[in-house]
């Protein structure tokens, strides 16, 4: 029996952001396992040479930068070949009341989180380098918070939320090039970046949190699965839309 030739990236080369660890580098990995190429950026060479030799030469390559800076994003947009689509996972997150939020810290959350994904978009598609045809696909990972309205997390939410809303407006403008763009929003997922916003609530808020989640906290590779998804040929009815990954956190309980 053979697999769905639909849900293969054989023979597609994908560009993928936050590549040196977590959801991105995951990401990577499931793309390759499809038969996919990748090119992973990040500021941390070491680890990026790290995946390239997990997942081979032949197979995936990198271009370190540092996607806070406009040299960075130039960079990447300039060196990367020509792609059929990106994923965005690079992103930070920053728990802080309303009260103690300064200009210093939206900036820094919001300047990795939405104006470094629309700047390297404008710079792909300025440079012709996504291939104009039905294969390809732009998947921006978001966060099931811009939904809801959790204390503490104005900064993150807010910098998720611009990044949906502006997915259905990219996706709008490139529609007639028939590239198609949706979004990932994911709950609760097991990675550094969570550990790290863990470690600023109590230990009894963590585990009042997972008691919400019916499936429990989701991994790295239940994010990856629906990327790649969505970067197949299995999705290519879908643009413009927002897939919500969370253990049914927001439906299923009262």
């Amino acid at each position: 029996m053979t697999g769905n030739p639909f849900f293969s990236l054989q023979d597609k080369h994908f560009l993928v952001t936050g590549a040196s660890s977590g959801i991105g580098l995951c990401i990577c990995r499931s793309i390759v396992a499809s038969g996919g190429k990748i090119t992973g950026t990040a500021r941390r060479g070491n680890l990026l040479s790290e995946m390239v030799r997990e997942l081979g030469e032949n197979n995936a390559s990198f271009i370190e930068a540092d996607l806070a800076l406009d040299e960075g994003i130039d960079k990447i947009a300039g060196e990367v070949e020509d792609i059929d689509g990106l994923v965005y996972a690079a992103g930070i997150s920053k728990m802080s009341p309303l009260k103690f939020i300064k200009r210093q810290n939206l900036e820094e959350v919001m300047n990795i989180n939405y104006f470094s994904m629309v700047l390297l978009l404008a710079q792909l598609v300025r440079q012709k380098k996504i291939k104009k045809n039905n294969h390809s696909s732009i998947v921006l990972i978001s966060s099931v918070a811009q939904q809801v309205g959790t204390k503490s997390s104005l900064l993150y939410t807010g910098s998720k939320g611009a990044m949906s809303a502006a997915g259905r407006v990219i996706a709008n403008e490139l529609s007639s090039q028939k590239i198609r763009v949706n979004t990932i929003e994911p709950g609760m997922v097991q990675t550094a970046m969570a550990s790290e916003m863990e470690d600023v609530l109590s230990s009894e808020t963590v585990e009042k949190d997972k008691q919400k989640y019916p499936l429990g906290y989701g991994t790295p590779e239940d994010v990856a699965n629906a990327a790649v998804f969505l970067l197949s040929d299995a999705s290519r009815w879908m643009t413009g839309q927002s897939l919500t990954l969370d253990g049914g956190r927001y439906k299923l309980l009262d």
